[in-house]
């Protein structure tokens, strides 16, 4: 184990598979002060057996007294670590080869900055046997030399009300970086916890956004974001009958683990957010900010549990997702998320009517923001976009290698 490095990264596992062992070797192929936990919750697989096979000063590997829910084996992990900066990696995810390089000079734009959290743009690496949902793309890859300090809760009222998701802002997983005096306050007003909340991300939002009033985001890329089968937005969402190159007895059975996981935690979910299984991403961050009130001033707190609010995160919710789409089975979920807060299916449609000209207005101006000004005012940008038909033999390794290469003339 390094004493007091720079950098911990902590992967939580849990039958992880080949994607493990990918992910490993993103970052063991780097030169970096780090220390690197991987904490196996008792896998059934080859894990143990790929994890013992290591050998490298800065990996220690852990394993908890007894398997946990996911939630509880983050905090688990977290507990173990020394570094000053903190980044969470999933198993199937992995880090950029020129992370350290990069985070070395976030980290000191952040300490100028007087910020504790950083992020960045997002990439994203896809995995055989996700075509059913995310087509036949590999890799997506882009990047462009630009920071930016953002206001902290304003991106929180942008994710409550769907113009983002809440992995656009910093939570601690593969793409964010903590500082531990942010993790430390957490636990000292949570009464020693960080997690209090599903998901895990979600809850590392809440923290972001309601003990810091700023932070910094970088688009150059840190991480990959993977999705797999063993993903836990694959698990959730899962309905299809069959996906090519998966069996659909394997997805059924991650889906029910990665659903005991969830149900047999000691972390209670809020039930006005209803069913974990929604899969909606502005319920998730709207609970997590409901689950984690010692963060925040009463008046933040008496926001968040407004009416006025709630009927705009749910007319947010049904306008991004159901005015088009007649999914009976989603749509039962949202009308009992209605029911539990006392609003009528009636009311929140005739709200998402009268807030969608400005849910375009609002898509319109990210469109030109994200797109167009970086394109006149940063017009040295790399990208790289891969296909599993053309680029049948693209590995992770691969593509970090290209994605170096390319990004070189940006650090």
């Amino acid at each position: 184990m390094i004493k007091n490095p720079k950098y911990s990264i902590v992967i939580p596992a849990k039958n992880g598979g080949k994607y493990l062992q990918a992910c490993v070797q993103s970052i063991l192929c780097q030169q970096g002060d780090y220390e690197l936990i991987i904490s196996d919750d008792h896998s059934l697989d080859g894990t143990p057996e790929f994890l013992a096979s290591l050998r490298h000063p800065s990996v220690t590997v852990l394993s908890p007294p007894e398997s946990l829910s996911m939630t509880e084996h983050w905090e688990w992990a977290l507990s173990h670590t020394a570094g000053e900066w903190l980044i969470f990696v999933g198993q199937d995810d992995g880090l950029q080869s020129y992370f350290f390089e990069h985070a070395e000079c976030l980290t000191k734009s952040a300490q100028k900055h007087n910020v504790r959290a950083i992020m960045s743009s997002r990439a994203y690496f896809f995995w055989p046997g996700c075509e059913f949902f995310y087509g036949d793309t590999a890799v997506s890859y882009r990047a462009f030399r630009h920071e930016k300090i953002y206001s902290a809760k304003w991106q929180a009222l942008r994710s409550l009300l769907s113009f983002q998701h809440y992995f656009e802002m910093p939570h601690m997983y593969t793409s964010s970086l903590f500082h531990r005096t942010l993790l430390d306050d957490a636990k000292s007003k949570m009464g020693g916890k960080i997690f209090n909340a599903h998901p895990q991300d979600a809850n590392l939002a809440a923290i972001a956004c309601s003990l810091d009033s700023r932070y910094l985001k970088s688009f150059i890329p840190l991480g990959w974001v993977g999705s797999s089968p063993k993903s836990a937005g694959m698990a959730v969402s899962s309905t299809a009958s069959s996906i090519e190159g998966v069996d659909h007895q394997d997805l059924l059975t991650i889906k029910l683990e990665y659903e005991k996981r969830i149900t047999s935690s000691q972390i209670e979910y809020d039930y006005r957010a209803a069913d974990f299984g929604f899969g909606d991403n502005a319920i998730y961050f709207w609970q997590a900010l409901l689950r984690t009130p010692k963060l925040r001033g009463e008046a933040w707190n008496r926001f968040l549990e407004s009416v006025f609010l709630q009927r705009l995160i749910f007319s947010s919710v049904l306008l991004r997702h159901f005015l088009f789409i007649g999914d009976s089975k989603g749509m039962n979920k949202y009308k009992e998320i209605l029911r539990r807060n006392h609003y009528t299916y009636l009311s929140a449609l005739l709200i998402a009517f009268a807030i969608a000209p400005f849910h375009l207005g609002v898509f319109l101006v990210d469109i030109l923001s994200k797109r167009v000004i970086p394109a006149v005012f940063f017009p040295k940008q790399v990208s790289f976009h891969a296909t599993w038909k053309r680029d049948i033999s693209i590995t992770l390794a691969k593509a970090s290698r290209i994605c170096k290469v390319l990004v070189s003339g940006l650090l």
